[in-house]
């Protein structure tokens, strides 16, 4: 499942590989390996050709600026999963078909994508597009510096449910999924079922100050949850530790979703 952090890392990979290269053909595939003629809704008029002359990512979208002005959005995140590759598509051995949608790089690299719904993720954008879309998500958490938390606070402050689900929310801070959601939860020492309006101000700060804060050291460290400092739940999701007290993590079901915490640190 990809989040906020690896979707950060996914942009920079690309913007170090396919800036200024050509987009080929577009191919979607169902989970039985099958070619959609009509997957993505985007003819290959559209895209084959054209070169990409800017990249850019804002919460869970990456769009690719193409040249004779025009804009492929892509919506990622959740069960989408995706990679820059080379070489034909092979899929590892023992390993369930997934749909994919690949776009050539150049003829010799390979954008691909791999989870649902991937032509509703895919639109063409221009300056006649409407993009309510857009205007619809919170702050990009990654991008929220010093005064800019101002911006989440006054967010929070018009909120009354859960943490846990207001970090969920993309109107409040767009791509933070489960995983860094209970991550900012337990280096705020937050139960996940806290309301925002039962916080104390010393609390509302410290939970804003770790939203960019955990996140940036997520993409630091790769995501990878070995390169993790020690004191990060998501290092100690498997054995089942508090990293701080030591004690037995337990979930608990926030707004139909389980979360995972220290019962005694997160009290």
């Amino acid at each position: 499942m990809a989040e906020l952090p690896e979707l950060e890392l996914l942009k920079q990979k690309l913007r170090r590989n396919i800036l200024h290269k050509r987009v080929g053909v577009m191919q979607v595939r169902n989970a039985k390996g099958e070619t959609l003629t009509d997957g993505a809704g985007i003819e290959d008029a559209a895209l084959k050709g054209r070169a990409i002359t800017d990249l850019h990512r804002y919460g869970q979208y990456l769009f690719l600026e193409l040249d004779r002005k025009g804009i492929l959005a892509m919506q990622l995140g959740g069960e989408l999963s995706g990679e820059l590759e080379r070489g034909p598509t092979t899929a590892e051995e023992g390993e369930e078909p997934r749909a994919a949608l690949e776009i050539q790089i150049n003829g010799q690299q390979r954008l691909r994508f791999q989870g649902t719904q991937l032509g509703n993720r895919l639109r063409m954008l221009d300056e006649n597009s409407d993009v309510d879309f857009l205007t619809k998500l919170g702050p990009d958490p990654l991008m929220v510096r010093g005064e800019g938390l101002g911006v989440l606070r006054e967010a929070l402050s018009r909120r009354r449910s859960a943490l846990r689900n207001i970090l969920l929310d993309d109107t409040f801070a767009p791509g933070i999924g489960g995983i860094w959601a209970d991550e900012i939860l337990f280096q705020a020492r937050l139960r996940p079922d806290r309301t925002a309006t039962s916080l104390s101000e010393e609390e509302r700060e410290h939970f804003l100050e770790q939203i960019p804060k955990v996140l940036d050291r997520a993409v630091r460290c790769q995501a990878k949850t070995n390169l993790l400092p020690k004191t990060f739940l998501t290092r100690h999701r498997e054995d089942g530790h508090c990293p701080s007290c030591g004690g037995a993590l337990e979930t608990l079901s926030v707004g139909g979703k389980n979360a995972l915490f220290c019962p005694t640190c997160q009290s």
